[in-house]
C-alpha cells in the first residue's frame, strides 16, 4: 500500500476514535453562518488533529478542509478533508456521523478514506485499484431498474423549497424507498459497496464526497453533476450511481 494512502487511512481512523471518545457528550454547538448547518468543537478538535498529521509528514501539501477552507502550499498536491461528516446526527447522539480524506495529485482524485468509528468500518480507494471495506473489495450493486432501486439522499445547502420538493417528489415515484443519512461520505460509501443504487443532493461542498467520489468510481460507479459533467471540486449537484441507472436518473434531474 503507498505510504499517502496508507496515511489518509490512519489519520481518518485517527481523528474518528478522537470523535468516538465524546460521542453523546454534546453539550452545545452553534449555526455556520444564515445555513442550517451546524458546528462543534469536536469539528475543530478533529480537523486540528488532521492537520497537524498532515503537516507534519507532508509540510508542502496543500489541504482544503471544512471548518478552516484553503491552506495553500503546492497546488500540485492536495488533501481534503471533513473531519466530522454528520454533525447533525452527531449533536444528536445518532451514529451515522465519519471522518472523510480525500488526496488529489494535478487536481486528479489519487486516494481516499472515510471512517464510520461507531461501526469500525474502513472504506477506502485507489486510483484504478479498486475500492475497499475493511481490506475486502467492494462494487456497486447490479440493479438497472428504478423501481428496484434504493436511493439515498440529502438536502445540501439548497435554499430552494420547490427544488427539493421536486426531486423527493421524482425519486419517491420512482424508486423502491428512499434514505436521508446526514452523511454524504456515508451515502456514498453505500452505493459504492452495494447498499443503495444512487445518491442525490444539492450544492454539495467538495469535502462532503470527494473520498466518496473515487469510492464509488473505483466501485464501478459513476458520478456526475445533474447535467451529467464530471466532478470537480466546485460546489454543485451531485449524483453518484451503480452507472446502470445512470442515465434513466439524468434525465429525470436533468431540468431541476
Amino acid at each position: 500500500m503507498d505510504k499517502i494512502l496508507f496515511d489518509c487511512i490512519s489519520f481518518a481512523r485517527r481523528a474518528g476514535l478522537l470523535l468516538l471518545k465524546d460521542f453523546k457528550k454534546v453539550k452545545e454547538y452553534s449555526k455556520r453562518g444564515h445555513s442550517k448547518a451546524i458546528k462543534t468543537i469536536y469539528d475543530k478538535a478533529s480537523e486540528n488533529l488532521i492537520k497537524r498529521l498532515i503537516s507534519k509528514n507532508y509540510p508542502e501539501h496543500s489541504i482544503l478542509s471544512e471548518e478552516t477552507g484553503y491552506i495553500e502550499k503546492d497546488p500540485k498536491y492536495l488533501w481534503v478533508v471533513d473531519p466530522l461528516d454528520g454533525t447533525g446526527n452527531f449533536v444528536n447522539g445518532n451514529p451515522l456521523f465519519s471522518v472523510s480524506i480525500a488526496f488529489l495529485e494535478n487536481n486528479k482524485l489519487k486516494y481516499g478514506a472515510i471512517y464510520f468509528p461507531i461501526s469500525n468500518e474502513t472504506f477506502f480507494a485507489e486510483r484504478g485499484k479498486g475500492a475497499f471495506l475493511n481490506g475486502k473489495r467492494i462494487f456497486v450493486s447490479k440493479i438497472d431498474k428504478l423501481e428496484k432501486s434504493y436511493f439515498v439522499t440529502c438536502e445540501g445547502v439548497e435554499k430552494s423549497k420547490k427544488r427539493k420538493a421536486k426531486l423527493y417528489s421524482i425519486i419517491i415515484s420512482k424508486a423502491v424507498d428512499i434514505r436521508k443519512l446526514g452523511s454524504g461520505s456515508l451515502e456514498c460509501a453505500w452505493v459504492a459497496s452495494g447498499r443503495a443504487e444512487a445518491y442525490l443532493t444539492f450544492k454539495v461542498p467538495p469535502w462532503d464526497v470527494a473520498a466518496g467520489v473515487l469510492l464509488v468510481e473505483e466501485a464501478g460507479g459513476k458520478v456526475t453533476d445533474f447535467k451529467g459533467r464530471e466532478w470537480s471540486l466546485r460546489k454543485c449537484d451531485f449524483l453518484a450511481s451503480n452507472s446502470l441507472i445512470h442515465k434513466k436518473i439524468l434525465k429525470l434531474v436533468k431540468d431541476i
